[in-house]
């Protein structure tokens, strides 16, 4: 169990109250990830949502045919950062890998637990689901304008 008032310092958490954090805080697991650790791969079953406590977590994803060509995001994701999301949407397959580039500590939510929660509390469940969103927004207009600096116009 995580305590609320670390959960509270994560922009997905902001602004929800004591009752509902208490919950969600049984279901968080603190992780301690060693430098190159690898977390999960692309194509994996996705079972973890994670939140970065402290260090640096590095997504990857295979492209080409063979798989043979790694593209990593430009800025590692750090403190405050969620990942893993593919543990909260179907097919629950993560859509890249990621690994530590250093000690890093995480905050690990079973994804299966979760949806627990959210049948529970639906008005959580769909708060929760819309700052998950404007994480995946974000982050695939960060992709787009990456994509496009990469175009010789």
């Amino acid at each position: 169990m995580i305590p609320v008032d670390t959960l509270r310092n994560f922009t997905l958490f902001d602004h929800q109250n004591d009752s509902m954090l208490s919950l969600i805080a049984r279901l968080a697991e603190e992780k301690t990830i060693q430098a190159g650790g690898i977390i999960f791969a692309q194509g994996d079953p996705a079972h973890y949502l994670y939140l970065v406590m402290e260090g640096s977590i590095v997504l990857t994803m295979n492209v080409g045919q063979k798989g043979s060509q790694t593209l990593e995001e430009l800025e590692p994701l750090g403190k405050d950062r969620v990942f893993g999301w593919s543990s909260m949407v179907r097919p629950h397959v993560y859509k890249m890998g990621a690994y530590a580039k250093q000690n890093s500590r995480v905050i690990a939510f079973d994804g299966g637990k979760l949806h627990k929660l959210f049948d529970e509390n639906p008005s959580f469940g769909y708060y929760f689901l819309q700052r998950l969103t404007e994480v995946i927004g974000s982050r695939l207009i960060g992709k787009c304008v990456q994509l496009m600096s990469l175009i010789d116009w």
